[in-house]
């Protein structure tokens, strides 16, 4: 008979938390995947009166970046504008599909935050545009 030894705790690799976790008290602009390789299939968006909407990575057909417009995210029937400042590590981070998260600042957020943070001050939602 043998006997088996049950560890005290997980031996088992895990992988990092996101520090930001999915829905932070305090503001970030943005919380990134928990591990490199992590699969994420939907990108949500948080606005400031806490309510959220999610949209489908394999569902953005472009980006762009303009440090003075934001990011602008076209996806099949909806197209989504980032703005803000210091916005570029996002748009990075966004084309890498390794965003779980965006969140729009409240006012309080907005005159808080450290001028180099990135910071998202809108999130605006609209059709997409055609494209004939």
């Amino acid at each position: 008979m043998t006997t088996e030894r049950v560890p005290t705790s997980d031996s088992r690799l895990q992988p990092p938390v996101n520090s930001t976790g999915d829905a932070p008290d305090v503001y970030a602009a943005f919380g990134l995947a928990n591990y490199y390789g992590e699969v994420i299939g939907m990108l949500r968006l948080r606005f400031r009166d806490d309510t959220w909407r999610a949209l489908p990575y394999y569902g953005i057909a472009s980006m762009s970046y303009d440090a003075a417009l934001g990011i602008e995210l076209s996806f099949a029937t909806t197209l989504v504008r980032l703005r803000g400042r210091n916005l570029f590590p996002l748009f990075t981070h966004l084309g890498d599909h390794g965003v779980r998260w965006v969140w729009e600042a409240d006012r309080a957020a907005c005159l808080q935050s450290a001028e180099t943070a990135p910071l998202i001050e809108r999130i605006e939602i609209g059709a997409a545009r055609n494209r004939a």
